[in-house]
């Protein structure tokens, strides 16, 4: 289970997430911090909205997703209109 990155073309995320619905999003703020989502976070059903001005690391794995965070050294706070999640 890779961790494939978007960054600055919404349409192959778009399909990502269609693809992937049970999927998790890394949604990057700087190259060392992030948040983390689901790939049904409300965040990204806002239609017409840019969603890849922020560089997105994505994986259908939690645990993976997670782990690529931590080899990275990126930190990483989960999204928190999603605070049903159980840890990685």
């Amino acid at each position: 289970m890779a961790v494939k990155y978007f960054a600055h073309d919404d349409s192959p995320f778009e399909s990502w997430l269609k693809e992937h619905p049970d999927g998790y999003v890394l949604n990057f703020y700087t190259t060392a911090t992030g948040k983390v989502h689901s790939a049904r976070c409300p965040s990204y059903q806002v239609a017409g909205r840019r969603m890849t001005s922020y560089v997105k690391a994505c994986s259908t794995s939690k645990r993976e997703l997670f782990r690529h965070v931590k080899q990275q050294r990126i930190e990483a706070a989960r999204c928190a209109r999603e605070l049903s999640w159980a840890g990685p």
